[in-house]
């Protein structure tokens, strides 16, 4: 369901991206030019079922899947998800959506294409760093297929999640030391590299329009919620729930 060279792709583009960042303030968010008032519009998210790989890297054979890892953080991403959009004001809706899949052929391709349709829009949002200032120059959309999740569902808009980790075997750390060790005597430098990494996208997208409403990417080098943790602290707030400081933040949007 989730195209993972693409992922990869934006992945090493963002880890260029941090390597490219200078006194200029840069970053990760990605918002829809008119943001609040799409935001209007939207009360009730479906979460949509994320996309987790998580390989051990082996020295001497295959790369492995960790699928008990797997399993545990994308039941992790769903709690964090739907902890941190109810504390913004947002109805999580209540849809059993691998199973409605299951059962539903056309929801399954919908879900495929809304994937594959993300996918697509990272090449043009994250083609290059921005400031502040220019996080908001982007309209892009998933496609159509969205409204088929929307329409089955009842949410107004939906939540993606896709989440890559990988962690080295005692074999490849020990070959790591080595190399680590050699290098030092040779050349008076001890590289460093992580044991282990993971890198987080989140995509929020309108159910209707299927525009893109705001996305973030992080890396940590953990294996656990470090990194979708820090992608979801600038989510946006339901600005017209009564749960939320509204009144705050309509004034604010309105003086802009």
């Amino acid at each position: 369901m989730i195209n993972l060279i693409s992922m990869l792709k934006t992945y090493l583009g963002f880890l260029l991206i941090l390597a490219l960042i200078t006194a200029c303030a840069t970053t990760t968010v990605r918002e829809h030019p008119t943001l609040e008032s799409q935001l209007l519009d939207v009360d009730s998210v479906l979460i949509v079922t994320p996309a987790v790989t998580i390989e051990q890297i082996n020295f001497s054979a295959d790369n492995e899947r960790l699928i008990d890892l797997e399993n545990t953080i994308k039941n992790d991403l769903i709690s964090l998800a739907t902890r941190e959009l109810t504390a913004r004001g947002f109805e999580v809706v209540d849809y059993d959506l691998e199973k409605a899949i299951s059962e539903d052929e056309n929801l399954a391709y919908a879900v495929n294409q809304a994937e594959e349709g993300f996918s697509e829009a990272k090449e043009t949002l994250y083609e290059e760093q921005l400031s502040e200032e220019e996080k908001r120059k982007f309209q892009v959309s998933v496609g159509t297929a969205v409204n088929i999740i929307s329409e089955k569902s009842g949410a107004d808009a939906v939540l993606l999640m896709h989440y890559i980790g990988y962690e080295k075997s005692a074999g490849y750390v020990a070959k790591d030391v080595a190399v680590g060790v050699l290098s030092g005597l040779l050349l008076g430098v001890v590289p460093t590299s992580g044991n282990t990494s993971s890198y987080v996208e989140v995509a929020f997208i309108d159910g209707v329009t299927g525009d893109v409403l705001w996305t973030n990417v992080f890396s940590a080098a953990t294996l656990d919620l470090t990194a979708a943790n820090k992608a979801m602290e600038a989510f946006p707030e339901d600005i017209d729930s009564p749960d939320v400081s509204g009144p705050e933040k309509l004034s604010e949007t309105e003086q802009q």
